[in-house]
């Protein structure tokens, strides 16, 4: 296939949708909040872990998943998912212990880990995620000390756990004493998800919800509760001199503004109709090759046969202009990758973008599926 190169369309990025209320209500709050006298106060400082009223927001935010208004006391605000898992894996583990996450997960949670001196063992999975079987396996041969998870909307696979495996998961997780992060990004975009394992497990599950898919990533802004029993200020105390770790005080202000005002619950509904188009048209060009979704999700899973590399279709959309991801930049360990693609449906602006990349990507698709085995 052969196309004139420009700037390639961004099918690998998962990307919150940025309808177009987000830009309105923006507008219109930077102003409401640029017209408060005390703003400029506010801002002028850092806010380790979350001033009281920011960590009050957060139990906010996050009730509908987590089944209850959380003290404050019991949630830190981060610089964003990365930095709260920093805060988890230092409180937890030292160098040289074993963690577990699902066999293939988010891209960087293998090398936060590594950096920390880590081990990380992939978990086999199955259509609903983490398969306890498998888990307790894991258990009683590396005796890990923590299970790293998206029950809701798998980041690469959109597994979606049932409420029973959830029960299931945190059975096994009490059973050997391990800790439970739960990664809960999409938890509100969709709408049919069961509720959190911290709603079933308040006492060994740590619960991060970022705004990063459903607002902006570039507001650098994330939601943590820890379990019961701990107080946020123990855990986030040896970052206190850490500003990297610090949530931007003028992100606090405008997602504050945000869920108190209402704005917030709105930008979700949009974004979910946004994502909800973008889906079926997304499916018109790949359907047939069996891509898998779910409400909500801001990505297409699609597992391939064994006479087409999921690498060589890569390699072939980057050539034409688009760029997807294979199964082998999520696997935590060294096992070796199914044969699957991750195609993300919100990189581009428009819907017309968008149609011009998944109409490579099913081109290329179709042509890599109808050759036969070598």
């Amino acid at each position: 296939m052969s196309r004139p190169r420009t700037s390639a369309i961004d099918l690998s990025t998962a990307l919150p949708p940025c309808p177009s209320f987000l830009g309105e209500a923006l507008s219109r709050s930077l102003v409401e909040l640029a017209s408060q006298s005390q703003l400029h106060w506010r801002i002028r400082k850092n806010r380790p872990g979350g001033e009281e009223r920011d960590r009050e927001i957060g139990s906010i935010w996050i009730k509908p998943r987590v089944g209850e208004i959380l003290p404050a006391d019991r949630i830190l605000v981060t610089n964003g998912t990365q930095n709260a898992l920093v805060v988890i894996l230092r409180h937890l583990c030292k160098p040289g212990d074993v963690i577990v996450a699902e066999k293939l997960a988010y891209l960087l949670i293998r090398p936060i880990a590594l950096s920390l001196g880590l081990i990380v063992i992939g978990v086999e999975m199955d259509a609903e995620g983490v398969e306890p079987a498998a888990l307790e396996a894991v258990c009683r041969r590396a005796s890990p000390k923590l299970l790293y998870c998206t029950p809701t909307v798998q980041n690469p696979t959109t597994a979606v756990m049932s409420a029973s495996r959830r029960a299931e998961i945190v059975r096994v997780a009490r059973a050997h004493n391990i800790a439970i992060i739960e990664d809960d990004v999409l938890g509100r975009l969709h709408p049919e998800a069961p509720p959190s394992l911290y709603a079933h497990a308040p006492d060994t599950t740590w619960y991060i919800m970022s705004v990063s898919k459903c607002f902006a990533m570039g507001l650098r802004l994330a939601y943590l509760a820890i379990p019961e029993g701990l107080a946020a200020a123990d855990v986030f105390r040896p970052h206190l001199r850490s500003s990297s770790m610090f949530a931007n005080s003028l992100s606090c202000e405008l997602v504050a503004h945000w869920v108190e005002g209402g704005n917030a619950g709105q930008i979700v509904d949009t974004a979910r109709v946004e994502v909800t188009a973008r889906q079926q048209l997304a499916l018109q060009h790949l359907g047939r090759s069996g891509a898998k979704t779910v409400p909500g999700a801001l990505h297409f899973w699609i597992e391939l046969p064994q006479n087409a590399s999921c690498d060589a279709v890569v390699e072939a959309a980057l050539a034409a202009g688009v760029q997807i991801r294979s199964a082998r930049v999520f696997s935590v360990d060294d096992q070796p990758p199914p044969n699957a693609i991750r195609v993300a449906i919100t990189g581009p602006q428009d819907h017309a973008q968008l149609h011009a990349g998944l109409s490579i990507v099913a081109e290329i698709l179709s042509a890599h599926l109808s050759h036969d085995p070598p």
